[in-house]
C-alpha cells in the first residue's frame, strides 16, 4: 500500500509540455506589466483551465478575491509540473502577491496555487487555500519557483494531496500557517526541493507530517501532528539521486501511528534534531529498513542522525541492508533499545559526546560505539540494566580493546 501511495504523490517527472493555458483571468506581462484585481469572485469550469494565470514577467496584485475551480478535472499526473489545472498559476518570471484571498479547488487533479520556473515568485498573506478532491495539493513551488506563505490557512481533504509541495528546485517558506491534510498519502509537507516551516500549527489526519524525497525540510517552532504510517518519511523516488535532509528544532510533535522517523530506499539521508518535544504513541523512534519501494535487496535506508540538546524516547531498528550513524551531543539523552535482535549485517554506529547519555531499555546490538571521553569514564554514560554488544573487529572500536565493561547499570560486551 505504501508504494502505491508514494507512486501517486512522489513521482517527480521533468517535463516541459507545451500547452495553451486557459484561464478566467489572464495576466500577461507581454501586454501589461503591472496589474491589480480585488473584491470579486472568479470561477473556472473548463478542463485544464485556471482561475488566474500570471505569465511573462507580470506583476500582479490581488486582494480579497474568491477563486474557485469547480469543474474540468483532467486525467494527467504530469500537470503538476507545468501547472495545468491549478486554481492560480504563475510562471515565466511572474511576481504575484495574494492578500486575504480565498482559493478553492473542488476538482480532481486541480492544485490550489502553483509557482513554476526560475524568477517566478508568489507571496501569500492571510486568506485560505482548500482542495477537496483527489491528487490536489494546496500550494506548490516547482522548477526553481519561489513561494512565501504567511498566516494562511491551508487544508486538503482527499488522497494524494499534500498541503505544501516542492520539487525540481522549488523553494517555499511558510510562517504561521494553520490547517490540515486529511487524506491517505497526504502529508502536510512534501519536499523534493526546499521547504521551510516556522510557527505553523497543523495536523495530518491519516498520513505523515513530512515526506522528504531527496529534498530539504526545515521546521522550527511548530506544533504538528501526524495520524498515519509515521511522523516523517525520508526516501528517494530514485535512490541514486538526492540527499534527503530533515532539520527539526524547537517543535512540538505528536505521532499517533508508527515510528517518529521512517527511512527507506536511500543512499544517504540526514536528520538533525535540537530542542524538540516529541510524543509517540507506538513507542518507536526510528525505523531504517527496506519497504515496498525501490529495488528489492537494494532498497534499504541509510541515515545519519545528529541529536543536540534533545531528549528522545523510543526504540530504534535497522535491518540487514540498512545503516545508521547516530550522534548524541550537547547533553542529549536517548531512552530506548537499538536493534533488539542480533543483526550482524546491519551497520549501526553510535557516538556519545561528553554529557550525553543513553538508557538502553533492552539488549542492543551495534557495529561500533565511540566516546568523546576516555572509555573507563565514558561507559558510565550508558545506563539501564542491559547489555550493549559491539563488534570487536570494527576498527572504530579499537579503544575498547575487545574488552567487557561495566556501564552505569549494565554491560558493554564484545559480540562473539
Amino acid at each position: 500500500m505504501l508504494k502505491r501511495y508514494l507512486l501517486l504523490i512522489g513521482l517527480v517527472l521533468i517535463c516541459d509540455v507545451a500547452f495553451g493555458q486557459k484561464a478566467t483571468l489572464l495576466a500577461d506581462g507581454a501586454k501589461e506589466k503591472d496589474q491589480n484585481k480585488s473584491h470579486v469572485s472568479l470561477e473556472a469550469y473548463d478542463q485544464g483551465s485556471s482561475v488566474i494565470y500570471a505569465t511573462n514577467d507580470v506583476k500582479l496584485y490581488i486582494t480579497k478575491l474568491r477563486m474557485s475551480k469547480t469543474a474540468g478535472g483532467i486525467n494527467d499526473d504530469d500537470r503538476r509540473f507545468n501547472g495545468l489545472n491549478s486554481v492560480l498559476l504563475a510562471d515565466k518570471g511572474s511576481w504575484v502577491t495574494i492578500d486575504d484571498c480565498e482559493i478553492r479547488s473542488n476538482t480532481p487533479l486541480a492544485d490550489g496555487v502553483s509557482a513554476i520556473g526560475a524568477g517566478t515568485e508568489v507571496r501569500m498573506t492571510k486568506g485560505l487555500v482548500a482542495t477537496t478532491r483527489v491528487n490536489s495539493s494546496g500550494v506548490n513551488a516547482l522548477k526553481d519557483g519561489l513561494v512565501y506563505v504567511t498566516a494562511t490557512e491551508v487544508n486538503t481533504y482527499s488522497n494524494q494531496s499534500a498541503a505544501f509541495f516542492t520539487a525540481q528546485g522549488g523553494k517555499m517558506d511558510i510562517s504561521e500557517a494553520i490547517g490540515s491534510s486529511n487524506g491517505q498519502a497526504s502529508p502536510l509537507f512534501y519536499s523534493s526541493g526546499t521547504l521551510n516551516g516556522y510557527r505553523c500549527h497543523m495536523s495530518s489526519a491519516k498520513w505523515t507530517i513530512g515526506n522528504v524525497d531527496g529534498g530539504t525540510l526545515t521546521l522550527d517552532k511548530n506544533k504538528l501532528t501526524s495520524g498515519g504510517i509515521c511522523g516523517f518519511l525520508l526516501y528517494n523516488v530514485n535512490v541514486k539521486e538526492g540527499l534527503g535532509i530533515l532539520n527539526l528544532s524547537n517543535n512540538k510533535i505528536t505521532v499517533n501511528e508508527g515510528p517518529v522517523f521512517l527511512v527507506t530506499n536511500t543512499q544517504d539521508a540526514a536528520i538533525n534534531l535540537t530542542g524538540n518535544k516529541i510524543k509517540s504513541k507506538d513507542g518507536e523512534l526510528l525505523s531504517v529498513r527496506a519497504d515496498d519501494w525501490g529495488e528489492k535487496g537494494r532498497n534499504g535506508g541509510h541515515v545519519s542522525m545528529f541529536v543536540g540538546k534533545q531528549s528522545l524516547t523510543g526504540d530504534i531498528s535497522v535491518d540487514s541492508i540498512s545503516g545508521l550513524y547516530l550522534e548524541l551531543k550537547g547533553g542529549s539523552k536517548l531512552t530506548g533499545q537499538i536493534n533488539a535482535r542480533e543483526n550482524r549485517c546491519a551497520t549501526v554506529q553510535v557516538k556519545l559526546n561528553a554529557k550525553s547519555t543513553w538508557v538502553s531499555k533492552g539488549d542492543s546490538y551495534l557495529t561500533s560505539i565511540v566516546f568523546e571521553q576516555p572509555v573507563e569514564k565514558a561507559v558510565k554514560s550508558l545506563k539501564g540494566k542491559h547489555t550493549i554488544y559491539y563488534d570487536p573487529s570494527d576498527p572504530a572500536n579499537a579503544p575498547l580493546g575487545g574488552k567487557e565493561y561495566k556501564t552505569g547499570g549494565g554491560r558493554l560486551c564484545p559480540l562473539k
